[in-house]
Protein backbone atom coordinates (compact mmCIF):
# COMPACT_ATOMS: atom_id res chain seq x y z
CA UNK A 1 0.00 0.00 0.00
CA UNK A 2 1.60 3.14 -1.02
CA UNK A 3 1.31 6.20 1.29
CA UNK A 4 1.05 9.37 0.21
CA UNK A 5 2.75 12.85 1.45
CA UNK A 6 0.24 14.91 3.27
CA UNK A 7 1.32 17.73 1.01
CA UNK A 8 1.28 15.65 -2.26
CA UNK A 9 -2.61 14.73 -0.94
CA UNK A 10 -3.35 18.53 -0.21
CA UNK A 11 -1.98 19.63 -3.82
CA UNK A 12 -4.05 16.97 -5.39
CA UNK A 13 -7.59 17.75 -3.31
CA UNK A 14 -6.96 21.67 -4.00
CA UNK A 15 -6.54 20.72 -8.14
CA UNK A 16 -9.74 18.77 -7.97
CA UNK A 17 -11.41 21.46 -6.01
CA UNK A 18 -9.90 24.76 -8.11
CA UNK A 19 -11.03 22.61 -11.51
CA UNK A 20 -14.51 21.51 -11.34
CA UNK A 21 -14.50 21.01 -15.25
CA UNK A 22 -12.24 18.13 -15.03
CA UNK A 23 -12.96 14.74 -14.04
CA UNK A 24 -11.82 13.22 -10.79
CA UNK A 25 -10.70 10.15 -13.40
CA UNK A 26 -8.50 12.25 -15.30
CA UNK A 27 -7.13 13.92 -12.26
CA UNK A 28 -6.56 10.30 -10.92
CA UNK A 29 -4.47 9.18 -13.84
CA UNK A 30 -2.33 12.10 -14.15
CA UNK A 31 -1.44 11.66 -10.47
CA UNK A 32 -1.12 7.87 -10.68
CA UNK A 33 -3.93 7.56 -7.60
CA UNK A 34 -6.98 5.63 -7.29
CA UNK A 35 -10.13 7.03 -8.65
CA UNK A 36 -11.59 5.80 -5.19
CA UNK A 37 -9.07 7.29 -2.97
CA UNK A 38 -9.31 10.51 -4.85
CA UNK A 39 -12.82 10.70 -4.48
CA UNK A 40 -12.45 9.51 -0.39
CA UNK A 41 -9.91 12.31 -0.28
CA UNK A 42 -12.35 15.41 -1.52
CA UNK A 43 -15.48 13.97 0.40
CA UNK A 44 -13.54 14.17 3.37
CA UNK A 45 -11.62 17.63 2.47
CA UNK A 46 -15.54 18.76 1.54
CA UNK A 47 -16.96 17.30 5.14
CA UNK A 48 -14.61 18.77 7.00
CA UNK A 49 -14.59 22.19 5.65
CA UNK A 50 -19.15 21.81 6.27
CA UNK A 51 -19.07 20.48 9.69
CA UNK A 52 -16.17 22.92 11.15
CA UNK A 53 -14.48 25.15 9.09
CA UNK A 54 -11.64 23.00 9.21
CA UNK A 55 -9.21 22.60 6.00
CA UNK A 56 -8.28 19.67 3.85
CA UNK A 57 -5.73 18.09 5.90
CA UNK A 58 -7.27 18.65 9.65
CA UNK A 59 -8.08 14.75 9.13
CA UNK A 60 -5.94 13.52 6.45
CA UNK A 61 -2.57 14.87 8.17
CA UNK A 62 -3.28 12.98 11.32
CA UNK A 63 -6.14 10.38 10.94
CA UNK A 64 -7.38 8.54 14.13
CA UNK A 65 -5.20 5.14 13.35
CA UNK A 66 -1.81 7.43 13.49
CA UNK A 67 -2.63 9.14 17.28
CA UNK A 68 -0.39 8.39 19.76
CA UNK A 69 -1.28 6.50 22.76
CA UNK A 70 -0.87 9.54 24.85
CA UNK A 71 -3.58 11.64 22.30
CA UNK A 72 -5.66 8.74 22.34
CA UNK A 73 -5.92 8.81 26.08
CA UNK A 74 -6.25 12.59 26.29
CA UNK A 75 -9.30 12.13 23.57
CA UNK A 76 -10.73 9.77 26.71
CA UNK A 77 -10.57 12.35 29.34
CA UNK A 78 -11.61 14.76 27.66
CA UNK A 79 -14.92 13.07 26.39
CA UNK A 80 -15.27 11.41 29.93
CA UNK A 81 -17.58 13.98 30.96
CA UNK A 82 -19.36 14.83 28.04
CA UNK A 83 -22.88 14.05 27.61
CA UNK A 84 -24.05 12.23 23.98
CA UNK A 85 -24.82 15.29 22.10
CA UNK A 86 -21.58 16.89 23.30
CA UNK A 87 -20.08 13.55 22.55
CA UNK A 88 -21.04 13.62 19.12
CA UNK A 89 -19.84 16.91 18.86
CA UNK A 90 -16.67 16.48 19.86
CA UNK A 91 -16.30 13.32 17.75
CA UNK A 92 -17.43 15.51 14.45
CA UNK A 93 -14.53 17.75 15.35
CA UNK A 94 -11.24 15.39 16.07
CA UNK A 95 -12.40 13.16 13.31
CA UNK A 96 -13.45 10.23 15.11
CA UNK A 97 -16.34 7.77 15.92
CA UNK A 98 -17.73 6.98 19.14
CA UNK A 99 -17.07 3.40 18.61
CA UNK A 100 -13.61 4.23 18.57
CA UNK A 101 -13.44 5.93 21.70
CA UNK A 102 -15.12 2.62 23.26
CA UNK A 103 -12.28 1.23 21.64
CA UNK A 104 -9.49 2.94 22.75
CA UNK A 105 -10.94 2.69 26.78
CA UNK A 106 -11.12 -1.23 26.37
CA UNK A 107 -7.74 -1.19 25.08
CA UNK A 108 -6.57 0.89 28.19
CA UNK A 109 -8.13 -1.22 30.47
CA UNK A 110 -7.06 -4.46 29.03
CA UNK A 111 -3.55 -3.50 29.15
CA UNK A 112 -3.76 -2.23 32.88
CA UNK A 113 -5.20 -5.92 33.43
CA UNK A 114 -1.82 -7.39 31.31
CA UNK A 115 0.65 -5.02 33.43
CA UNK A 116 1.06 -7.24 36.02
CA UNK A 117 1.10 -10.42 34.08
CA UNK A 118 4.02 -8.09 31.53
CA UNK A 119 5.76 -7.37 34.63
CA UNK A 120 5.76 -10.97 36.20
CA UNK A 121 7.33 -12.09 32.79
CA UNK A 122 9.82 -9.79 32.39
CA UNK A 123 11.00 -10.33 36.37
CA UNK A 124 11.15 -13.92 35.28
CA UNK A 125 13.49 -13.08 32.49
CA UNK A 126 15.85 -10.56 34.78
CA UNK A 127 16.17 -13.67 37.09
CA UNK A 128 16.74 -15.79 34.08
CA UNK A 129 19.43 -13.53 32.67
CA UNK A 130 21.28 -12.77 36.47
CA UNK A 131 21.30 -16.60 36.87
CA UNK A 132 23.63 -16.12 33.36
CA UNK A 133 25.26 -13.19 34.35
CA UNK A 134 26.27 -15.11 37.98
CA UNK A 135 27.58 -18.31 36.28
CA UNK A 136 29.22 -16.24 33.99
CA UNK A 137 31.01 -14.41 36.93
CA UNK A 138 32.00 -17.52 39.16
CA UNK A 139 33.54 -18.78 35.91
CA UNK A 140 35.77 -15.99 35.10
CA UNK A 141 36.34 -15.22 39.25
CA UNK A 142 37.68 -19.16 38.62
CA UNK A 143 40.19 -18.92 35.24
CA UNK A 144 41.65 -15.66 37.80
CA UNK A 145 42.25 -17.25 40.29
CA UNK A 146 44.13 -20.20 38.27
CA UNK A 147 45.56 -17.54 35.97
CA UNK A 148 47.38 -16.04 39.02
CA UNK A 149 48.00 -18.88 40.62
CA UNK A 150 49.93 -20.11 37.15
CA UNK A 151 51.19 -16.85 37.42
CA UNK A 152 52.82 -17.39 41.50
CA UNK A 153 54.20 -20.99 40.46
CA UNK A 154 56.00 -19.88 37.43
CA UNK A 155 57.25 -16.84 39.22
CA UNK A 156 58.61 -19.12 42.12
CA UNK A 157 60.49 -21.40 39.81
CA UNK A 158 62.07 -18.50 38.32
CA UNK A 159 63.49 -17.88 41.35
CA UNK A 160 64.36 -21.70 41.72
CA UNK A 161 66.16 -21.94 38.58
CA UNK A 162 68.23 -18.49 39.54
CA UNK A 163 69.14 -19.78 42.82
CA UNK A 164 70.23 -23.31 41.27
CA UNK A 165 71.73 -21.32 38.68
CA UNK A 166 74.29 -19.45 41.44
CA UNK A 167 74.66 -22.36 43.32
CA UNK A 168 76.00 -24.02 40.40
CA UNK A 169 78.21 -21.19 39.33
CA UNK A 170 79.71 -20.86 42.13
Amino acid sequence: MTKFSNEFKEAIISKVLSNPGSSLRSIAAEAQVGVSTLHKWVKLSKTLQNISGLGATAIINNPPIDWSLSKKLQAIIDTAPLNDEALNYYCRQQGIYKSQLDQWKLSFLSNQDFGSKKTAEELKSLRIQNKRLERELQRKDKALAEASALLLLKKNLDRLWMENEEDQSL
